[in-house]
């Protein structure tokens, strides 16, 4: 076993120069890549570079600056070369060839990556409209009203005419953001009002969710890239898959740029400056400012951002082993504090503020030893500020105040019937990313090799005063929690060791490539091998067998997971209080005892993480000079996190009403008053009932699978277009519970509470499926620095339908037939649809097995679910299109004119659903443009 350069006998020098191909100059700080070696370096301000030490062989050449394209070549190393030119072209609509839609890299795991030139094309607001550019996706109108977040491989769509739908929490929050190797943590946030009733607060923010992508400006992404399929063991705590997200380095000149929509506003500056002298550097300046409102008649959904990002980069010891230096800060700040509603009464008020900052040092050191080529490292931090305020009107009705701490019995004041309450929510959470990977290559026959291995560890925590407000005059939806500090809650903590293969092996005339990978996870550990919480492994591998120049065979298999946030391993304690007695006279004090009832730690110490098994096979080929990528995929998604009702059997007195006229005493446990002169004891009764609190629980999952296509039929010269097509069919099955789920019966029995509690099967959801198309024109006329595209959205197949099935895949719900007879699956109009549980609990929560009588006999019939006759209906909408369009034009090298409008024909076919009556589908048409100026 030999490293790849100990491998030949000869080695050799490879010097040159970089210059730009049109004016001849001299282009500095261009990162420039050997491919199969895994050597790189820069070129210096002269636009020199040197390769040392360099086996003979033939090699790929890749380069990259920002401002220019991308430069792929091919140089044979037979003898020392001192002037090699390699030249570049500056980024330009003027150009021969330009990408302006997502290049799909298809050499292992299936994924898409989008460059610079098609992010300005689409002239995004925020990374979700950068994501519609991914096969499967729909074009969607801008919404920066609510948080944005993003899921792979899932159904995006719209929830009104201008509105888009909010993703999956679960399937959000198992999408990575990583920005530059730093993944982006939004585990530490805790901004909830009262886990207990609410579950996770979409009010307040993202918290037990995935992020807020509103925070990301598009201004500073010079690419992405979207990791569909089997992600690298370097990338975890994720199910769905990886967004990684490279910003700007390196020269630029000063740009200006206002964009403007019927609901967004932006403006951006930006520049880049090479230092002056040899290994100074250079650095980058952005700011980003953004308004967006959702109605103007609704202020409240307003968001306004403010951004700013400072960067440093730097590459050391150019000629034999180059060290990149990279540091990044960037700032972010809403600035729409107060939000006022004209529907609020007007004593009522609501601030929201938002702001943070994070730093990071990453980078890479070639030192090309036998053992190892390069060490790359990456270690950064984050601060965020959360600040949430409410002032509100509150009505109850014979509310204890809840102001105590422990159980018991305690003579208390009831809330107001009408009152203000104000809220305080302040989070401060923080999270700490390191990471080193090594690398080597070597060859074992005719076999290359090449080893990636390392570690990560992450912490996240929050230092905020957290939820705060006055005891008397609580929130009404905070009535079962009490106030919390977040700073008291601990951190958490994950440790990663990873190791990966990327393995050639030439067959013949073909070549089978394989990546072989492990990762281990260990949350909450002790020491490397020992936890507090849990471990697990994740295997993963991906494989190409290229048979021909024109075909290639992919697929692969991997396991991910992610670990539970801290809203999910912390939530907050319930406090039950009950009115035992209730004193009311008219002309006397008042007198009202409650009994509290506390469950410390609502936690479950079950709680695992949520994991994905992946599986995709795929081709890709040729045919008469087109292009085509197919992938087929399944995914199966287990343990994620959702609430669910956890019930308990309360016990308390129930004293006996008192008439008018008496002064009535709690003291030592009991209640006196005076008759005659003689102190009487109030007598009571012991109250049995079922209460409830909500508890984090692994109760959701769901099955995707499906195709991706891309179909390039290339350039048709004469007209200077390129046509294509992209798209997805997706199928889901997205449980809504997917375990048994426990009930509390409203109604009364013998003029008393239900004494039973249902637990009615698991596996309860909806299967979504859409099958679209987006068929693509791309006219680029270099000469007039102008690119136009149209992009036909259709969608062929959109149908949806629920489901309540066992574990073998066959439905529980039925009909009843003449005789009383279950017809399970046989759901005819006009017949009611039951549902029966699989058990359920009594007074002593006691568990019982449902027996198949019980449907029929009484109190246990009033437990069995009842459904209208069409709820187990497929709801199939009509194939439905619509036109977007954009266009790109240059002015010279100052300026550059930008134009969207989606739907440009209003398509908008009214529908009659078989549930919801009348609606339009699509979107209304929508439009927008950006100007950039360069100086």
């Amino acid at each position: 076993m030999l490293p790849l350069y100990l491998l030949a006998q000869n080695t050799y020098n490879f010097s040159g120069v970089v210059v730009n191909k049109e004016t001849k100059e001299q282009i500095g700080l261009v990162a420039i890549q050997l491919t199969e070696l895994n050597r790189w370096t820069t070129s210096n301000l002269n636009g020199e570079f040197n390769f040392d030490n360099i086996p003979e062989g033939r090699y790929t050449i890749q380069a990259s600056c920002l401002g220019f394209e991308r430069h792929e070549g091919v140089v044979v190393i037979n003898r020392n070369v001192e002037k090699y030119k390699l030249s570049m072209l500056a980024s330009s609509l003027g150009l021969d060839e330009i990408t302006v839609v997502a290049r799909e890299n298809t050499s292992l795991s299936s994924s898409s990556t989008i460059e610079n030139a098609a992010i300005e094309h689409s002239q995004p607001t925020s990374l979700t409209d950068i994501m519609q550019l991914v096969p499967g996706q729909i074009t969607l109108t801008p919404d920066l009203s609510k948080a944005n977040q993003i899921t792979i491989r899932d159904i995006n769509t719209y929830s009104g005419e201008d509105r888009t739908r909010q993703a999956n929490a679960n399937d959000a929050l198992g999408t990575a953001i990583i920005i530059d190797g730093t993944p982006m943590d939004n585990d530490a946030n805790m901004q909830s009002l009262n886990t207990t009733t609410l579950r996770q607060s979409d009010e307040f923010s993202t918290a037990g969710g995935g992020i807020d992508l509103r925070q990301i400006s598009t201004d500073y992404i010079e690419s992405v890239e979207v990791i569909r399929g089997i992600p690298s063991v370097q990338y975890g705590d994720l199910t769905s898959g990886a967004v990684l997200i490279k910003t700007k380095s390196g020269k630029t000149p000063f740009k200006g740029k206002v964009k403007a929509d019927p609901k967004i506003k932006q403006a951006a500056i930006s520049k880049g400056i090479l230092l002056k002298g040899e290994n100074k550097g250079a650095v980058n300046v952005e700011f980003d400012y953004t308004h967006a409102y959702d109605d103007l008649r609704r202020p409240a959904r307003s968001y306004k951002r403010l951004n700013g990002q400072f960067g440093y980069s730097n590459i050391l010891f150019k000629k034999h082993r180059p060290l990149s230096i990279n540091f990044k800060g960037n700032y972010f700040q809403t600035i729409d504090n107060e939000k006022k509603d004209p529907d609020q009464r007007q004593l009522e008020r609501q601030r929201e503020k938002e702001s943070g900052v994070d730093l990071k040092l990453y980078g890479k050191w070639s030192l090309q030893k036998w053992w190892i080529g390069n060490i790359t490292y990456n270690f950064s931090g984050s601060l965020t500020q959360q600040d949430f305020y409410s002032y509100a009107l509150n009505n109850t009705s014979a509310t204890p105040l809840p102001t105590s701490f422990l159980p018991g019995e305690y003579a208390v004041e009831i809330l107001p019937s009408r009152y203000y309450s104000e809220l305080t929510v302040e989070g401060k959470p923080y999270n700490y990313f390191a990471t080193v990977k090594l690398d080597s290559r070597f060859k074992l026959g005719s076999m290359s090799n090449s080893v990636m291995y390392g570690f990560d560890w992450r912490e996240s925590g929050n230092n905020g005063e957290g939820r705060q407000y006055d005891l008397n005059r609580p929130p009404l939806n905070a009535i079962t929690t009490r106030p919390r500090a977040f700073k008291d809650i601990p951190a958490s903590k994950k440790l990663a060791l990873f190791a990966e293969d990327r393995i050639s092996l030439p067959l013949g005339n073909n070549t089978l490539e394989t990546q072989i990978g492990i990762r281990y996870n260990n949350f909450l550990p002790k020491g490397i091998f020992s936890t507090n919480g849990f471990t697990s492994f994740e295997p993963r591998i991906n494989f190409a067998y290229h048979i021909s120049q024109n075909l290639t065979i992919r697929g692969g298999f991997g396991k991910t997971s992610k670990t539970p946030t801290m809203l999910h391993m912390y939530p907050d304690a319930a406090y039950i209080d009950k009115i035992s007695f209730n004193y009311y006279p008219p002309d006397s004090p008042d007198l009202i005892v409650a009994t509290t009832e506390i469950i410390e730690d609502t936690g479950n110490p079950d709680l695992k993480p949520m994991t994905n098994n992946k599986y995709e096979l795929g081709a890709d080929f040729n045919i008469y000079g087109i292009n085509f990528i197919l992938t087929g995929f399944r995914e199966k998604i287990r343990n994620g996190f959702g609430w669910e009702n956890q019930y308990f059997i309360m016990n308390y007195r129930k004293w006996d009403q008192l008439g008018n006229g008496f002064l009535p005493a709690f003291e030592k446990g009991e209640i006196t008053y005076e008759v005659n002169g003689e102190m009487m004891t109030l007598g009571w009764d012991q109250e049995t009932e079922f209460e409830r609190y909500m508890s984090p629980k692994n109760n959701y999952s769901v099955d995707k699978k499906g195709v991706e296509y891309v179909v390039n039929f290339g350039r048709i010269n004469p007209i200077k277009t390129e046509l294509m097509v992209d798209g997805a069919y997706y199928h889901i099955k997205r449980p809504r519970h997917a375990v048994p789920v426990v009930e509390r019966i409203t109604s009364s029995y013998k003029g008393d509470y239900f004494p039973y509690l249902a637990v009615l099967p698991g596996n309860s959801g909806t299967i979504s499926q859409r099958l679209n198309s987006n068929f693509r024109t791309i006219t680029h006329i270099p000469e007039l620095k102008m690119i136009f595209s149209l992009n036909l959205q259709t969608i062929w197949i959109n149908k949806s339908e629920s489901f309540w099935e066992n574990s073998s895949g066959s439905p529980v719900a039925y009909t009843r037939g003449e005789n009383n007879d279950k017809l399970y699956g046989q759901f005819p109009a006009g017949e009611i649809i039951y549902v029966d549980p699989v058990g359920f609990y009594d007074m002593d929560m006691q568990y019982y097995e449902w027996q198949d009588n019980y449907s029929f006999e009484a109190p246990y019939s009033t437990m069995v679910e009842r459904q209208e006759d069409d709820f187990y209906d497929t709801e199939s909408y009509p194939v439905n299109w619509q036109l977007n369009l954009k266009f790109t034009k240059e002015f010279g090298k100052f300026a550059k004119l930008s134009f969207f409008a989606y739907n440009v024909f209003n398509h908008r076919p009214l529908y009659k659903s078989n549930r919801s009556g009348y609606f339009r589908l699509n979107q209304i048409a929508y439009f927008g443009a950006d100007l950039t100026f360069s100086l």
